[in-house]
């Protein structure tokens, strides 16, 4: 056959019917398809998938991690550069490497990489003062109150590891509210929770329970927004009625408190001197840690790399400002660059190729998930890895990029050079604009009408 063959046709024209046909994965009405002389019907099924890789755009994804996904149904494993251009060539190597940043970094296994993630945090620094950007990432510093994160996070100071300290669970932690009692803190934290309450309820009111931007801005969940509004009408200040009902409005006023950004929602209920008293309760909270509790929390330690934290909050070891414009984009893109200047971008590949995938957490149920465009990245990568004698791509290309997608089709065109390669094209693809394809078919009302 041809080395390379394009076949083109409208959406439900029957093109991928035709590239199903060709790998063999659906019989012929009539005739038959044909490998080197040999119906493909007589090949065993296993020499058949070595020889013909389809590549449909429905990948089933496996429990394991992004590596084995990809592996999947291969006899081998590519090196690491060959890998590299795989992920380019498929588009998945965003992907992949927000994977990594997004990952923990084990400094037990790796502890080299937790060195050298320590070390360029300071490279991070000196890169924001030389742009100066400092502005951009407020640090974390013992001894001072985080703008950037919320009350809660601020006496935590760690991230939590496991249910017990929660951010959900933290109002009713037995230990954190009798440090917070203990700090004089309880009836400050109820008048706060009380202020956002009264805020949320009078902004929000207007608003439907699945308005977008109830959703995004408000402290409490729409769900318990009929509680909060009760409690708003019958509260005059934080004297709250006695016994359990008392206690329940207690626990969820300061469970608002824990939850409230000064800097985000700009209520104006936290000044320097609550800041201070802050700290000073993250100290207690720290200091007088329970046993039973030491492992719910990994405080943030600037000599260490923070094993429950991700590799850019690693990298940043702070948080990056919510009052500037655009300052996430431009903190990550520094991030990159110190990434690739310390030489730690291969690095962050591993770590997301090594990420674990739950195949039933994708999409919109989980955050960097693969989605129906990574999906069809990692079936197409998956028949890369294969090298088969003959590729058949039967998911229109534009479909996954459409703004490069000349480019993605002269890249893997140059990856199948010298070896068979029978790709689905848009109706609206001009072939005569291309570089020339060994043949072009056309398919309209399922039935070859050119080639």
């Amino acid at each position: 056959m041809p080395g390379h063959v394009a076949i083109t046709g409208g959406r439900g024209g029957g093109a991928r019917v035709l590239a199903a046909v060709l790998a063999g994965q659906v019989e012929p009405s009539a005739g038959a398809v044909t490998f080197a002389g040999q119906d493909l019907r007589a090949f065993d099924p296993a020499e058949r998938a070595r020889r013909i890789a389809y590549a449909s755009g429905e990948a089933i994804l496996i429990e394991g991690s992004l590596r084995q996904n990809l592996l999947y149904g291969s006899e081998g494993a590519p090196d690491a550069a060959g890998f590299g251009e795989i992920l380019r060539l498929t588009g998945l190597d965003a992907f992949v490497y927000a994977r990594g940043l997004t990952g923990p970094v084990d400094s037990a296994a790796d502890p080299d990489l937790a060195r050298a993630v320590v070390a360029a945090r300071e490279s991070v620094r000196a890169r924001l003062r030389a742009d100066q950007a400092e502005r951009l990432v407020e640090p974390f510093d013992p001894a001072l109150y985080n703008h950037q994160a919320d009350l809660g996070e601020n006496i935590l100071f760690g991230e939590p590891v496991g249910p017990a300290l929660a951010p959900a669970r933290l109002a009713r932690q037995p230990y954190l509210r009798a440090v917070l009692e203990a700090e004089g803190l309880t009836r400050p934290l109820t008048e706060i929770g009380l202020a956002v309450a009264r805020n949320s309820v009078e902004i929000f009111a207007d608003l439907p329970n699945d308005h977008p931007l109830f959703d995004a801005f408000s402290l409490f969940p729409a769900a318990e927004r009929g509680f909060f509004e009760d409690l708003v009408a019958r509260q005059t200040d934080a004297t709250l009625r006695r016994g359990p009902a008392g206690h329940r409005d207690r626990e969820a006023l300061i469970g608002l408190a824990l939850r409230y950004n000064e800097t985000r929602h700009r209520f104006g209920l936290i000044d320097a001197g609550l800041e201070a008293r802050i700290v000073g309760a993250r100290h207690a909270f720290a200091r007088m840690l329970p046993a039973a509790l030491r492992g719910s929390v990994e405080f943030y330690d600037p000599a260490r790399v923070n094993p429950a934290a991700s590799l850019e909050e690693n990298l940043l070891f702070g948080r990056i400002s919510y009052g500037e414009a655009g300052a996430e984009a431009r903190v990550r893109a520094l991030v990159r660059r110190v990434l690739a200047e310390e030489g730690l971008e291969d690095q962050v590949y591993r770590l997301g190729l090594d990420s674990r995938i739950d195949p039933a957490a994708t999409g919109a149920l989980a955050e960097g998930a693969p989605g129906p465009r990574e999906r069809i990245a990692i079936d197409l990568a998956r028949c890369l890895i294969r090298e088969p004698d003959i590729l058949v791509v039967a998911i229109l290309l534009e479909e996954r990029a459409p703004a490069n997608f000349e480019e993605r089709l002269a890249d893997l065109r140059a990856a199948r050079a010298g070896r068979g390669l029978i790709v689905c094209l848009p109706d609206t693809a001009d072939t005569a604009a291309l570089p020339p394809f060994d043949a072009v078919i056309r398919v309209a009302g399922n039935a070859v009408v050119a080639g």
